[in-house]
């Protein structure tokens, strides 16, 4: 089968795409497209950007049906050539859409191609119908100047494709394999310097796994001149989207590239291959739901952030500021009171990647990545680390392809653990259960020569009154145990407020009607900051970061 697609007036934003397709006599062709991609499991309804689906086949028009809101129906009466056209708006730049303007085209295919029901491991070719002088970023081969090539339908909609004249290409060799870097937008980082370290954490990665089965690998980037930070795995290639493109001429914008590359490098071996049962294959017409977002973004938000550090580009300092966002992250919320990484991760079809109502959740990326790290260090009680872990893992669920279940990652980490007893409590308390992660942390973290310390901030209504507002004064999160949780409300608005001994004299104005409203001085600390930092000196840690 193959699909042509072309963008007759790119300011449309408008792909139109023909899907031509061989079928018997008297075939039923049911045609479904995703309604949601790998990477986000959050129903996306892609549907919903086709405009006049049409099919045509040897005697001209036929009647094709739509059975649910993404799949379509039709019969072909005879043997011969059928042509399914219609039309995509791609219009979401972002790591996991399409997007179409007159310098680019960038689609994922994921977005935008059928599932035909029993040819799903046929052969598809994709012709683009481009201007001459674009270049293509794509993990899938090339036959001829514009015509991708897929082996089945899941490769096809695994190696999104971008498109453009002002497409830069770099590549650097590890082992046997090729690494392309595209970006795509302006350049303001030395590309020298981002190269070398790129090899340093993709030779780490590599080492600990011990082996890298592809001969070529993508990262496809857009720098864009607007903030924007996301990324998405696949097989072969990453795509990330990311700005203000000016933010990177520094280290800041530099350790936002660095951190999000090595996180989706990572994801080549984790969920791209060791891969959870329950999305092993993916079924994309339906929800796939699944227990072990702990290990598929928790122990890969831990370890792209940790190889940044054992690479060296990541300092010792740099790193406790990493662990310090994400403590600020996880446990200023209270969700994990109310709700396990367990239960988050089967819920992330229902709320995951919103914020949802107030502390029901936990993240799996920053508790997750919490987890990891309070396992790693349990780990070493008996000179083991998590990424020995994650190679068994590998040999065992990734090269076989047979997927894994999270019992199936527990019993994986007590086989490397000395004390049996306490890491299965450890599962039962924290993974299973809502046990207090950061006293647990607290209490781990001397074992690697560092201290952990929450301490107020400079803003006083956070600390003191566990009252957090954006810039405007409007309320956006009131702590459950401080008293301003029983006299304010999510969206009241602070005019001004006056600290004194006896407490917070506020005035809210609240759906038009204006308040005055006092709050208790109290003792307590509630949203704080947190500081990770050396005991005594650095050996301990040294040895866990080279151990």
């Amino acid at each position: 089968m193959k699909y042509t697609i072309s963008t007759p007036i790119p300011a449309s934003q408008i792909l139109e795409i023909q899907l031509e397709l061989s079928c018997q006599k008297e075939e039923l062709i049911q045609l479904q497209l995703p309604s949601w991609r790998p990477g986000r499991y959050e129903i996306a309804n892609y549907a919903q950007f086709i405009r006049k689906l049409e099919v045509s086949g040897p005697d001209g028009k036929v009647n094709a049906e739509k059975q649910t809101k993404d799949a379509w129906t039709f019969f072909s009466a005879k043997m011969g050539n059928y042509k399914i056209s219609y039309s995509f708006h791609a219009a979401q730049l972002d790591a996991g859409g399409s997007w179409i303007d007159p310098e680019q085209v960038y689609i994922n295919f994921i977005n935008i191609c059928f599932a035909i029901s029993g040819r799903t491991d046929e052969k598809i070719k994709v012709n683009l119908d481009l201007p001459p002088n674009y270049k293509i970023a794509c993990a899938l081969p090339l036959e001829g100047k514009n015509t991708l090539v897929a082996i089945n339908y899941q490769e096809l909609v695994d190696s999104p494709v971008l498109a453009a004249e002002s497409l830069h290409h770099k590549t650097y060799q590890v082992k046997t394999t090729n690494f392309h870097v595209w970006v795509h937008g302006e350049v303001y980082f030395d590309w020298d310097s981002v190269l070398k370290e790129f090899n340093h954490f993709t030779e780490k990665q590599i080492e600990d796994f011990g082996d890298f089965p592809t001969k070529d690998y993508h990262f496809i980037i857009h720098m864009l001149p607007f903030a924007h930070y996301h990324g998405v795995e696949h097989q072969f290639s990453t795509v990330i989207t990311l700005g203000p493109d000016r933010l990177f001429a520094n280290k800041e914008g530099l350790d936002r590239l660095m951190g999000i590359s090595s996180h989706e490098l990572y994801h080549f071996w984790n969920v791209c291959r060791i891969r959870p049962k329950s999305i092993q294959p993916y079924d994309f017409s339906r929800e796939a739901y699944l227990k072990e977002g702990l290990i598929a973004e928790g122990v890969t938000t831990f370890m792209g952030d940790f190889y940044l550090l054992k690479s060296g580009y990541y300092t010792t300092e740099k790193y406790f500021e990493v662990l310090e966002k994400l403590m600020e992250r996880s446990f200023e919320t209270l969700g994990w009171q109310n709700q396990s990484i367990v239960d988050s991760s089967w819920d992330l079809w229902l709320d995951g990647y919103k914020p949802g109502i107030p502390d029901k959740k936990v993240s799996i990326y920053t508790h997750g990545a919490l987890l990891v790290l309070a396992m790693d260090i349990l780990l070493m009680k008996n000179g083991k680390r998590m990424y020995q872990v994650m190679r068994k893992m590998w040999e065992c669920y990734g090269k076989t392809g047979i997927g894994y279940e999270l019992k199936d990652f527990e019993q994986t980490v007590l086989d490397f653990t000395a004390d049996r007893e306490e890491m299965t409590r450890f599962f039962e308390q924290y993974v299973y259960n809502t046990g207090n992660l950061f006293d647990l942390l607290q209490n781990l973290l001397p074992r690697i020569g560092l201290s952990l310390i929450k301490s107020a901030n400079e803003a006083p209504l956070q600390s003191d009154y566990g009252i957090i507002t954006d810039s405007n004064g409007q309320l956006l999160k009131i702590h459950p145990k401080a008293p301003a949780f029983s006299k304010l409300m999510i969206k009241d608005k602070i005019l001004s407020y006056e600290l004194s001994k006896e407490g917070l004299k506020l005035k809210v104005r609240r759906w038009g009607k204006n308040l005055k409203i006092n709050l208790p001085a109290e003792n307590d600390l509630y949203y704080g900051n947190y500081k990770v930092d050396y005991i005594d000196d650095s050996s301990a840690f040294d040895m866990f970061i080279h151990l």
